[in-house]
């Protein structure tokens, strides 16, 4: 474990030191908080604001569940939490603008930017309180999973415990596929889609066939490589061939891709807007404006999407599982550099590993409100009599907060669909950079550069919305401009090095 000590962390231990001596007990993390309660001797709770983006409305319900949720948090380790769930087309925005602004920030969830994150100092360097505040978590993950989050041989953050390979394909409104005939199943590759897209679009003329994930985009969520924290410069065949790293964007294999992207595009089978569209790929579904999307995929996966677009939803696969560092990451949650008491934050953090109830509450809401446990099945739960998914008070995505294997298994899922996934985990191919993680601090500059332009181009190229003749040579000469070349290079040699000390 690495024990350099930043001054924030330096000034926890300390807090937490006086605090312990002079008998304040439990609550020795709680010191830089300063308050205590009037006429006792009693710290007052610290608050944790919590950020994660979100695909739905703000649930009518979120005070009620964190009432229930500070109940428990305040009695075991003396915190409350402020849930706050972002709009996920806007969060990263929205956090960036909190953290220049100073505005209290202590936990954010993180999807797919765990690197980028690290390397613009927003995260705190867990390692360094991790076995005091949260051993709970690294017992929960296992010391593989766990390793897999350093950057430098330093933690910044948790992957939620979950699928922790991935998959690819399609999924798409089983009333369609039935009623028109298309056959899925005999799908195989990303070309072939085209089939079942002009199939409907014969069909149904006023539906797309497919939508972008909100903020996304249809490539972000189909991936082929191994993107080694940023997609400046991958692994391809999703690292399962060599460790050599290229610039996926000029790939022929990205090409074809986004070449095929415009063809659907122009033949009307993907949403217009669609790389500025905020709605989510659930809502756009549930709405009738699209049949379906491209998507990573689990076991259990295709009852989640039958809840979450009210409609019922088959899926077929293209890409089979894999297990990269990414997988690992891409849903993770860290304590902010700037919060003001990370041992106590990380002390919540540890419940939503190790505690049912919490993790149940943040899941799934309250017991007889928002769900009831179905009879004679401890662990599987429904929705109670003239609730639905459209008019539930609270709903959340399990896979996002925490251990989901702690949480109830929710009507229409297999009763041991988290024994499925993690059999899922172990079964699944195993990039050889799994484990690997990029540390972007030599060419920061270049990755904030290059970032920027794939803003600029990566929505509209993988959504097909422009011509690809013109665009994607603009957008390959402005990469190199901005550096992606030396990014390569320094990536390559980290992963020279890293696969040189770990036997690869």
């Amino acid at each position: 474990m690495n024990k350099k000590i930043g001054w924030t962390g330096a000034l926890v231990a300390l807090s937490m030191l006086m605090s312990a001596c002079s008998g304040g007990g439990s609550n020795a993390g709680n010191a830089s908080n300063g308050a205590t309660s009037a006429g006792s001797n009693e710290e007052k709770p610290y608050e944790i604001v919590y950020a994660y983006p979100t695909f739905d409305n703000v649930p009518a319900d979120i005070q009620l569940v964190q009432d229930e949720v500070n109940k428990i948090a305040k009695e075991k380790i003396n915190v409350t939490v402020k849930l706050l769930p972002i709009s996920n087309s806007a969060y990263t925005n929205q956090i960036n603008l909190m953290m220049s602004s100073g505005e209290k920030l202590d936990m954010i969830a993180m999807l797919g930017n765990y690197s980028t994150q690290v390397t613009r100092g927003v995260l705190y360097p867990l390692g360094d309180i991790m076995e005091e505040n949260a051993q709970g978590i690294i017992d929960a993950l296992g010391e593989d999973y766990y390793n897999a989050t350093k950057v430098g041989g330093i933690s910044y953050g948790v992957p939620s415990i979950r699928d922790l390979a991935q998959n690819f394909g399609f999924v798409m409104r089983k009333d369609l596929v039935d009623q028109y005939n298309i056959e899925l199943g005999t799908i195989k590759n990303f070309e072939e889609f085209g089939k079942a897209f002009k199939t409907l679009k014969e069909n149904e003329p006023d539906m797309v066939s497919a939508t972008n994930l909100a903020g996304g985009t249809i490539l972000g969520t189909y991936r082929t490589y191994d993107p080694l924290g940023n997609e400046l410069g991958v692994l391809l065949n999703s690292g399962l061939a060599d460790l050599n790293v290229v610039n996926w964007f000029a790939t022929e294999e990205y090409e074809k891709m986004v070449r095929q992207l415009r063809e659907w595009y122009l033949a009307g089978y993907i949403l217009k807007d669609a790389a500025t569209n905020p709605e989510s790929n659930h809502a756009i579904v549930k709405s009738g404006k699209a049949a379906g999307y491209f998507t990573q995929m689990k076991p259990g996966f295709d009852a989640q999407e039958s809840r979450m677009t009210s409609h019922p939803m088959v899926s077929v696969q293209t890409v089979e599982p894999v297990a990269k560092t990414d997988t690992v990451t891409n849903v993770a949650i860290g304590v902010a550099a700037k919060s003001a008491n990370p041992a106590k934050t990380l002390q919540f953090l540890n419940l939503m590993y190790t505690d049912k109830e919490i993790v149940n509450l943040i899941d799934w809401g309250i017991e007889g409100k928002h769900y009831v446990k179905m009879e004679g099945q401890d662990n599987m739960i429904k929705y109670p009599d003239g609730i639905t998914g459209d008019n539930v008070g609270y709903k959340n995505y399990g896979w996002m907060h925490g251990n989901q294997f702690l949480s109830y298994v929710f009507e229409g899922d297999e009763p041991d669909v988290y024994v499925k996934m993690e059999a899922f985990n172990q079964n699944a191919a195993k990039s050889k950079a799994l484990g690997f993680s990029f540390n972007g601090d030599n060419v920061k500059n270049e990755i904030a550069a290059s970032n920027a332009v794939l803003l600029q181009y990566k929505g509209v190229l993988e959504s097909g919305s422009v011509d690809v003749d013109k665009v994607l040579p603009e957008f390959l000469k402005k990469l190199e401009e901005s550096g992606i070349n030396k990014i390569i290079a320094e990536k390559q040699s980290q992963l020279n090095e890293w696969a040189a000390t770990n036997g690869t």
